[in-house]
């Protein structure tokens, strides 16, 4: 049979140009596509051996073999597979796009200025991709369905391609792909065998080269021309395909040490295999360590597991398959739900991933909570690299910000280690019911009410039983622990033995903003001024309604000495221990910890006022009222105005405006100014 020579259609050779010019920067995966399309021959010829029992070999086994020659810069790809008859070549290799030509183009001319793409094999051009870096590619095929014929089919990948007889052979395909010189360094043993562990490794099907010479000087000396045989290179049954209980910790452990470069054990893995409304394999891997690596510090970096589709490597990062805050999480996710050629555009959009990214979520979360429970000093550490990744997520994950919050540990004043807010729930004392009978009778008389949530007494007087769950975690936010722990505001809490969370971390201030409640406990700053923990007698507040008129001219002529454009107000506060006074935010203003962060990063921070509280039972203030009787002009009242506010400035670790000014009025005090 002579040569044929065909010339392509206007629109295959523009397709072809575009392909091999324009799109794709990384040619490497020209191999991934060969061995996939030689893969789905063995599987073809797999199947039909079932049903044909001469149609193997006696000792035939199915397998791709991978070659390459140096003085001709070529890759040869052979594999046994069902193989190509005269008119399959022309129909499989001949024609391109045979559907949908016209929109195929539209997406490769609007791909030229993305990097987001992976059109290759989506309109069945996976073959083409060769071209990117070979200047000719011939196919020999013969096939099972044609014994008696085999034929060569070559093309520039231009214009032209003709077809032509070969040597009859056993059944089988061989694509030799003359490399150009701009791509020779692909023509090399270390090169192939690369691509092959990147992308292709777990193919079902063994992947054959020969073996490396592995001989020192002197011995290939002796034997310079020793035939080596073939090994393979893949691993072909990825481990998660396994079953869970049969791989070993080792294995494990060995495999996450192989793919992360992460020589310390992790901290946990997820293996599973569901099969349902989605189909899918995992292997997660959570970190213990921080990984030189895998730096997440930058959000906006490339992340996600590996994606594979039918033993074929998709995606080295698959971001649509977990969240930004669960970043630090690798390694693989394996569908066969998914069609082997779909886009990045497609991912971004497509429903089984979606269920598969809800899915996984769940399980993180669920391995998180196990190990803080299993192993709760080396999940301590986890939380000192990665802590901070996951709270990111609570200011902008709503639905799933409590779970995040479950899976993380705070400080405890009371205890001095980090607890889990589950725990700072556990530690609270049972709520006890409001008295609401004073005589002896009257529980005789309590009755529910129909149709209420409300317990009454013969008194008359009642309270709501949902309220007294109402519980309350306290917390304070600082840069530093010692910074938050030197807090006037921590006097109370210290005196009645209840705990407060000392958040510290930069993020916190974003947190408390979001988490205002934690499962049925509602999230509250111990600045706030309603906080009262213990109960107040009547002639408790009685004193205090006195002694608030007692102050109020002072407190009024406090705020402008210091100045109204500082201070919002000025009020007492008997609760802060010995402290002379404190700052605290108003309800809606950013707290102080949040005004340097938004600073930090260059964010506009509107002028904010604070309220300063001063302690009626300090000597400085008693001092201040008796100054205040006796001359309300007086320089020594203005000075201990503003000392008091300065130095409830230093107690929260804030700037001075003029450090000169309160250095002097610290030397007039320690010099007996009052008396």
């Amino acid at each position: 049979m002579a040569k044929q020579q065909h010339n392509f259609e206007a629109e295959t050779g523009r397709i072809l140009e575009l392909l091999t010019h324009s799109i794709y920067s990384n040619k490497e995966i020209f191999l991934r596509e060969i061995i996939s399309n030689s893969s789905d021959a063995i599987d073809k010829a797999r199947l039909k051996s079932l049903t044909d029992t001469n149609f193997l070999k006696e000792g035939e086994q199915f397998e791709i073999k991978l070659d390459f020659d140096v003085k001709d810069n070529t890759i040869i790809i052979t594999d046994n597979g069902i193989g190509m008859t005269e008119d399959e070549l022309h129909k499989n290799l001949g024609t391109i796009a045979k559907s949908g030509t016209k929109e195929f183009m539209e997406k490769l001319e609007a791909a030229k200025e993305s990097t987001e793409h992976n059109l290759i094999g989506q309109f069945g051009v996976g073959f083409y991709s060769a071209f990117m870096v070979a200047d000719k590619v011939e196919v020999t095929s013969n096939s099972a369905n044609n014994w008696d014929a085999a034929f060569k089919w070559t093309s520039d990948g231009k214009s032209w391609y003709e077809v032509s007889q070969a040597l009859k052979a056993w059944r089988w395909t061989e694509i030799k792909i003359f490399v150009n010189e701009a791509n020779k360094e692909l023509v090399s043993d270390w090169k192939l065998r690369e691509l092959v562990k990147k992308y292709s490794n777990y193919v079902g099907t063994p992947i054959m080269m020969i073996e490396q010479d592995s001989r020192n000087e002197e011995d290939k000396k002796k034997e310079p021309n020793k035939k080596f045989g073939y090994e393979k290179v893949n691993e072909t049954t990825a481990i998660w395909k396994k079953w869970a209980n049969s791989v070993k910790d080792e294995e494990y452990q060995e495999f996450y040490k192989t793919v992360s470069m992460d020589f310390n054990k992790p901290l946990g893995h997820i293996h599973s295999s569901v099969e349902g409304m989605v189909n899918y394999k995992t292997l997660l891997y959570i970190p213990l360590e921080k990984n030189m690596f895998n730096d997440i510090t930058d959000p906006n970096k490339e992340y996600g597991p590996k994606l594979y589709v039918q033993n074929v490597l998709i995606l080295e990062n698959a971001k649509e398959l977990l969240p930004v805050w669960l970043r630090f999480v690798s390694w693989v996710v394996e569908t066969s739900d998914l069609p082997l050629n779909i886009s990045r555009e497609m991912l971004q959009s497509n429903a089984v991933l979606d269920k598969i990214k809800k899915a996984l979520v769940k399980k993180v979360i669920a391995e998180l909570k196990k190990m803080s429970r299993k192993e709760p000093e080396n999940y301590a550490k986890f939380l000192e690299n990665y802590g901070q990744v996951l709270k990111e997520w609570i200011h902008y994950e709503a639905d799933l910000k409590e779970s995040i919050a479950e899976v993380l540990t705070f400080r405890s004043m009371l205890e001095g280690k980090e607890i889990s807010l589950e725990e700072y729930l556990e530690k609270l004392p049972e709520v006890k019911k409001e008295e609401c009978c004073k005589d002896e009778k009257s529980e005789e008389k309590k009755e529910k009410k129909e149709g209420e949530d409300k317990e009454c007494c013969g008194s008359g007087k009642c309270h709501d039983s949902k309220d007294e769950a109402k519980k309350t975690i306290y917390y304070i936010t600082g840069k530093t622990q010692a910074e938050v722990l030197a807090s006037p505001y921590l006097a109370q809490f210290r005196k009645e033995k209840v705990d407060v969370l000392l958040l510290t971390d930069h993020i916190d201030s974003f947190i408390v903003q979001t988490l205002t409640e934690y499962k049925w406990a509602q999230l509250k700053s111990v600045t706030s001024s309603d906080i009262s923990l213990w109960e107040e007698t009547k002639e408790d507040k009685e004193k205090q309604e006195k002694t608030k008129k007692k102050f109020k001219d002072l407190l009024e002529l406090t705020k402008n000495t210091i100045g109204s454009e500082k201070i919002e107000k000025v009020e007492l506060n008997e609760k802060l221990g010995d402290a002379l006074g404190a700052l605290k935010t108003p309800e809606g203003w950013v707290d102080p910890q949040m005004e340097k962060m938004m600073k930090a990063m260059g964010q506009p921070v509107p002028a904010q006022k604070r309220i300063l509280e001063l302690n009626p039972d300090n000597k400085l203030v008693k001092a201040m009222q008796k100054e205040f009787k006796d001359d309300i002009k007086s320089k020594r009242l203005a000075d201990i105005m503003k000392y008091a506010y300065n130095q409830a400035i230093l107690l929260e670790w804030g700037e001075l405006e003029d450090v000169a000014e309160f250095v002097a009025l610290t030397n007039k005090f320690a010099g007996g100014y009052i008396k």
